[in-house]
C-alpha cells in the first residue's frame, strides 16, 4: 500500500501554509495589476443588470457621494477581478498545501482539481450575474414609484454585487472540496450519502439567504448547486470503488 511520501510537523505545516498564502496573495496582486486597467469597463459591465431592471430609465442612476469614491471603487473592482483571474493559481496553491498528505498516485489529480475548481468558481459567479442579478434587482426595485426612485452610490452597488458574485463562486466550490476531502480520506462516500438530505437542505437554505426572498430565484441557485453536490457524491463513490479494486488487485 502506497503511503504519503513524508510526515510534516505542526511547525512545518504552518510554515507551508504561510508560504502558500503569500504566493496566493502575490497571484491576486498580479491579477489586480492586469484587471485594474479595465476596471472602468468592468464596472460598466457589472452595472448592466441593474440598468436593465430599471424600467423607463434612459440612464443608470449610479452616483457617487465622495470625491475619491470612483477611484476607490475601481481599485476594488481590480481586486475582485484579480481574485477571479488568479483563481487557478490560488487553487494550485491549495493543492500544493495538501499534496504532502496525499498518496503518490493521488497527486496526479492536480490538473483536474485546479481546472474544475476554477471553472466552478467562475461559473458560480457567472450564474449569479446572468440569472440571479436580473431577477434580484427586479424584486428589490418593485418598491420604486414616480415619487420614490432608486439612486444608488457606486460603492453601495459594488459592495452588494461583488459580495454576491464571490458568494456564488465560493458556494460552487462545495462539491469540489467534498470530492477532494473524500480523495484524501477525510470523508467517506457512505457517510456523505447518509447525510445528503440535510446537506441538500442546507444548500437551499444558503441559496435562500443569498437570493431575494422568493422561491424562484432560490431555486435558480439551489437546484444547480444541489445537482452538483449529488454529482460530487456519485464521483466519491466511483473513486472509492476504484481505490478498493486497486487494493484488492495488489493483494
Amino acid at each position: 500500500m502506497t503511503t504519503p511520501q513524508n510526515e510534516m510537523t505542526m511547525f512545518e505545516h504552518l510554515k507551508e501554509l504561510r508560504k502558500r498564502l503569500v504566493r496566493a496573495v502575490l497571484g491576486v496582486l498580479v491579477g489586480f495589476l492586469i484587471v485594474y486597467h479595465f476596471a472602468e469597463d468592468l464596472f460598466s459591465w457589472l452595472v448592466k443588470p441593474l440598468c436593465h431592471a430599471i424600467q423607463g430609465s434612459q440612464e443608470c442612476p449610479i452616483v457617487y457621494t465622495g470625491v475619491a469614491e470612483p477611484f476607490m471603487v475601481y481599485l476594488k473592482v481590480g481586486l475582485v477581478g484579480g481574485i477571479f483571474v488568479s483563481a487557478p493559481w490560488m487553487f494550485y496553491q491549495i493543492w500544493k498545501f495538501i499534496s504532502p498528505g496525499l498518496h503518490y498516485h493521488e497527486k496526479k489529480y492536480v490538473v483536474p482539481f485546479v481546472a474544475v475548481a476554477s471553472i466552478m468558481f467562475v461559473g458560480g459567479a457567472l450564474l449569479g450575474y446572468f440569472f440571479i442579478f436580473p431577477l434580484a434587482f427586479e424584486f428589490f426595485l418593485q418598491v420604486a414609484t414616480p415619487e420614490i426612485h432608486p439612486m444608488l452610490s457606486m460603492s453601495d452597488y459594488f459592495g452588494f454585487a461583488s459580495g454576491l458574485l464571490l458568494a456564488f463562486g465560493i458556494l460552487f466550490e462545495i462539491p469540489v472540496f467534498v470530492v477532494l476531502l473524500n480523495l484524501i480520506g477525510v470523508l467517506k462516500a457512505k457517510t456523505l450519502w447518509k447525510t445528503w438530505r440535510p446537506a441538500t437542505a442546507g444548500i437551499f437554505i444558503l441559496a435562500a439567504i443569498l437570493t431575494p426572498a422568493d422561491p424562484y430565484t432560490m431555486l435558480l441557485l439551489g437546484c444547480p448547486l444541489a445537482a452538483a453536490y449529488i454529482l460530487a457524491l456519485c464521483l466519491c463513490s466511483i473513486f472509492e470503488s476504484l481505490r478498493s479494486k486497486q487494493k484488492s488487485d495488489k493483494i
